[in-house]
């Protein structure tokens, strides 16, 4: 499942984020012998970051963020929706 962690972080950067991945890359999260893929964030101008997981619960989201120093104050499940290749123009038949 498809998990967002919204994080108000002040001052963060890019660096940090790759640090974060990095992290992510280097201690194999788990949760309950579940992975955990951190997928990477999105970062916006007012200090707003969405840090994305795959994972199996919200529990395993959250454990997740405390291993890897990501201040997350909201967790959200949200719907990937992805353009239908297989339509041409944007239309479906």
């Amino acid at each position: 499942m498809l998990y967002a962690a919204k994080c108000y972080w002040p001052s963060v950067t890019a660096v940090d984020l790759d640090q974060v991945a990095r992290r992510a890359a280097g201690v194999g999260l788990t949760s309950a012998s579940h992975t955990v893929i951190y997928l990477g964030a999105l970062m916006f101008a007012d200090d707003l970051v969405l840090c994305l997981f795959h994972c199996p619960s919200r529990a395993a989201v959250i454990q997740a963020s405390g291993q890897l120093g990501i201040p997350s104050e909201r967790l959200m499940e949200p719907v990937w929706l992805a353009p239908d290749r297989r339509s041409s123009g944007g239309t479906k038949k």
